[in-house]
C-alpha cells in the first residue's frame, strides 16, 4: 500500500503544526482542522468519490441559488407575518405601544428590526439546524428575572460559531438523570468564538437554543446538543449542482477541450503519424495565421489530408438544466416545498400553484411560526408574573390564503351568534365575546360592564345592553325590509318574462 503514500502524500509538517489532509470536510460545526493519516478511509472516500459541496452550509446558502431559494421562501414568509402580543386570560390583543414586548417587536436590538431578526433566526435554523437567541441582560439580573419586562435587547448568535459546553460531573456529562437545577445541570454555558474573538461563557438561562431536528448527544462534528442540518444528507445533490455550474462555466467561458486534429496521410503500411517537429510547426502556423483576431483567417488551409475528432459535449448534450431542476426539487422537498413551486427556466406555471403555496403555508410556514411564538413566549417568561401574555402571529394578509376568507367569515358569524347566546344566558362577559371574535378587550375604566356577566350588571347597565341590542336588531330588520321593497311583487311583470 506504499504507492498510496506516493500518490496522495501528506503536507509537510511545519514546526509546531500538525499534518493536515488536503481533503476538506463538510460540516456545520465550528471550523476545525482535522488530522488524518494518508490511509484514512474518509480521505480515500473523498478522493474516490469527491464531494464538491465543502465548507459550511451558510456559504452554500449564499452562493448556490437552489439552496438559497427554499430557505428564503420559508424564512421571508414567516418574517412577513403580523406578530402581536395577546393577554392569556381573554386572548385580546395588547395594542399599547409602551408595552415592553411591543418594544421588542419593533426593535429587538440596536442593529435590526423585527423582520430582519425573524429572518435571520430562521435562516440559521434551516441552514445549520440550530438557532441561538441571546437575551443580553445586565449582571444585576438573574435567572429568575422576567426577560420580557427587564430585557430589551435580543441577538441572533451565529450558530456555526456557538459551542455548547457541557457541565461535567467527574469524567461524564450527567445526561438522562436527575436534574434538580434543570438545564444548568447539563450545560455549563454557551461560548461564541470566531476568528480571534472569543466571548465569555454566556449563562444558559440567557440563551434559547432552537433546534431543527434531533440533538447530538455525543457531540462530534455536529456539536454537543446541536442538531444536524437538513442540508447534510443533500451533499451529493448540492455537489451535482456545483459540478453542473462549473461544467457550464467551462463550456461558456473556457470552451473546454474541443477535440483532436488527426493526420490522414497514408503510405503502404497505413496511416503515417506526424513527427514532434511537424506537430510544433502545425500548431505554430495554426495559432499565428488562423482565428478571429486582426490579420488572421477564419478558415484554415492544409497541404496534407486531415480529420477532426470531437471530444467535447454541447450544453444540450450534457442536459445540465434537467439535472439542475432534479437537484433543486430534491433540496426543496427536504424543506416541505412541492416541486410545482420550484422556479423553472421556462417560467412555466401550474394551475395548482396557488393550492401548493397555500399547502406550504398550512404545513410548513404557519406551524414553524406558531412554534416560534410558543417557545419565545416561554423563553421570555411572558406567562409568569402578575399580568400574563403570549406572542402570536397572523397570516390573514397573505394573498393565497384569501380564498378561505368567505369560509372564515361564515365561521366568525357562527362564533358571534354562539357568543351572543352565551352572553344573554350569563355564561360569558362582553370582553370574552370580543376576544373570541378577535377584538381587543375594553378596559374597566372605559366601560365597567364589559367585564361583568349579565346577572352581575345593574339595572342601568342592563338597560344600556338592551338598548344597544335593540338598535342593532332594528338596523338589521330595516336592511331586510329595504331588500324586500326592491323585489317585485309575485306575479307582477310576468308577461315580460313570457
Amino acid at each position: 500500500m506504499g504507492f498510496l503514500n506516493d500518490i496522495f502524500p501528506m503536507r509537510k509538517k511545519e514546526a509546531g503544526s500538525q499534518p493536515v489532509s488536503d481533503v476538506p470536510v463538510v460540516t456545520n460545526a465550528p471550523m476545525e482542522r482535522a488530522v488524518y493519516s494518508a490511509l484514512d478511509p474518509e480521505v480515500l472516500e473523498g478522493i474516490l468519490h469527491p464531494k464538491v459541496a465543502t465548507g459550511n452550509f451558510l456559504t452554500l446558502f449564499m452562493t448556490v441559488p437552489e439552496v438559497f431559494w427554499p430557505i428564503d421562501f420559508i424564512a421571508s414568509r414567516i418574517a412577513g407575518a403580523n406578530f402581536v402580543v395577546k393577554r392569556t386570560n381573554d386572548d385580546s390583543v395588547v395594542w399599547r405601544l409602551s408595552h415592553p414586548v411591543n418594544g421588542i417587536l419593533a426593535n429587538p436590538n440596536c442593529l435590526m428590526g423585527w423582520y430582519e431578526f425573524i429572518y435571520n433566526h430562521f435562516v440559521y435554523k434551516l441552514v445549520t439546524g440550530n438557532a441561538f437567541v441571546r437575551a443580553a441582560m445586565g449582571d444585576h439580573l438573574d435567572a429568575e428575572s422576567l426577560k420580557w419586562k427587564y430585557c430589551d435587547t435580543y441577538w441572533n448568535l451565529p450558530s456555526l460559531h456557538v459551542t455548547i459546553e457541557p457541565k461535567k460531573a467527574g469524567y461524564a456529562v450527567p445526561l438522562f438523570g436527575c436534574t434538580p437545577e434543570g438545564i444548568d445541570d447539563i450545560i455549563a454555558g454557551y461560548r461564541l468564538g470566531f476568528d480571534r474573538y472569543i466571548t465569555e461563557l454566556i449563562p444558559s438561562w440567557q440563551v434559547w437554543h432552537d433546534r431543527d431536528g434531533l440533538p447530538s448527544w455525543g457531540g462530534g462534528r455536529i456539536g454537543f446538543l446541536k442538531a444536524m442540518s437538513r442540508l447534510m444528507p443533500l451533499r451529493k445533490p448540492i455537489g451535482n449542482l456545483i459540478a453542473v455550474y462549473e461544467a457550464r462555466n467551462i463550456i461558456y467561458v473556457k470552451r473546454g477541450g474541443v477535440g483532436f486534429i488527426v493526420q490522414q496521410q497514408q503510405d503502404k503500411a497505413g496511416t503515417v503519424a506526424m513527427t514532434s517537429q511537424e506537430k510544433k510547426d502545425f500548431v505554430k502556423e495554426l495559432t499565428e495565421n488562423y482565428g478571429f483576431a486582426e490579420g488572421q483567417f477564419p478558415f484554415g488551409v492544409s497541404n496534407i489530408p486531415m480529420s477532426f475528432v470531437r471530444t467535447n459535449l454541447s450544453i444540450s448534450e450534457l442536459q445540465p438544466f434537467d439535472e439542475t431542476l432534479a437537484d433543486a426539487i430534491t433540496i426543496a422537498g427536504a424543506y416541505g416545498i412541492p416541486s410545482v413551486l420550484v422556479p423553472r427556466k421556462d417560467q412555466s406555471t401550474f394551475s395548482n400553484q396557488a393550492t401548493a403555496e397555500k399547502a406550504v403555508y398550512s404545513s410548513v410556514v404557519i406551524p414553524l411560526a406558531k412554534r416560534f411564538c410558543k417557545d419565545f413566549t416561554t423563553f421570555l417568561r411572558m406567562e409568569e408574573g402578575g399580568s400574563k401574555y403570549y406572542l402570536d402571529c397572523d397570516f390573514s394578509n397573505v394573498d393565497c390564503l384569501q380564498e378561505g376568507l368567505k369560509e372564515a367569515e361564515e365561521v366568525k358569524k357562527l362564533v358571534n351568534d354562539r357568543c351572543a347566546e352565551q352572553f344573554n344566558r350569563g355564561l360569558i362577559t362582553l370582553n370574552d365575546w370580543r376576544a373570541q371574535i378577535g377584538e381587543a378587550m375594553i378596559e374597566d375604566d372605559v366601560l365597567p360592564l364589559a367585564g361583568k356577566l349579565k346577572w352581575q350588571m345593574s339595572d342601568e347597565e342592563l338597560a344600556l345592553i338592551k338598548r344597544v341590542f335593540n338598535s342593532s336588531n332594528t338596523n338589521t330588520t330595516n336592511q331586510q325590509e329595504d331588500g324586500k321593497e326592491q323585489q317585485p311583487e309575485p306575479g307582477k311583470d310576468d308577461d315580460l318574462q313570457k
